[in-house]
């Protein structure tokens, strides 16, 4: 199980009556869930009673991380696309096996230093493949411009949506790229090629 999900989610898990009249009917609360008869300030009222509800409870929005438990790689490298420095580009390192990753976005030189999550550095060891993008937005992703740490900015997701892609797919969604991330490792260089025949780390 990822760390990143740990947590007394069973806890938090917070119960709502849907609009169908049966006030002993429980749910788990979803969008839509209250009756569209609701005037707009009753409606704010009850989402800000749930919430206060949540935190009284000792829930919070994020689930604390016992980083000690977390066996981590400092990771960091350049990015070239046919021999030029790619700039702007989220690089993910995703787990074969579970589908979790570390992130990064490169800097106007191609290089990057994977972050485990917006407060820690590092990626688990294990086999790899390694997604780029120059559209694709990730929660957290420090140097992100338009945003803050741990927000994910509008704006700059629907930029996102509007450019083009300056990776080819056979590095995004269609990736073989791979690499065995070990505790010695430490860097990884990419010189892509838009042939698509670039396969791992140089």
């Amino acid at each position: 199980m990822d760390p990143r999900l740990s947590g007394d989610d069973d806890r938090c898990q917070t119960a709502a009556t849907r609009g169908n009249g049966d006030s002993n009917t429980q749910h788990s609360l979803e969008p839509g869930d209250y009756k569209t008869t609701m005037n707009k300030p009753f409606r704010i009222l009850q989402k800000y009673s749930l919430f206060a509800a949540l935190v009284l409870s000792g829930c919070s929005a994020t689930n604390s991380i016992d980083y000690g438990k977390v066996s981590l790689v400092g990771v960091s490298g350049t990015v070239t696309l046919d021999g030029q420095p790619l700039a702007a580009a989220v690089i993910t390192f995703e787990d074969a096996a579970s589908g979790n990753f570390s992130f990064a976005r490169t800097n106007s030189s191609g290089e990057y230093t994977l972050q485990f999550d917006s407060d820690k550095d590092g990626v688990t060891p294990g086999k790899k493949v390694v997604r780029l993008s120059t559209t694709r937005t990730i929660l957290g992703l420090r140097g992100e411009e338009g945003a803050e740490a741990g927000e994910a900015s509008p704006e700059s997701s629907v930029a996102a949506e509007k450019k083009k892609d300056l990776v080819p797919a056979c590095y995004d969604k269609d990736s073989k790229l791979t690499v065995e991330v070990t505790a010695s490792s430490g860097t990884f260089d990419f010189d892509l090629k838009s042939d698509c025949s670039t396969t791992g780390a140089k």
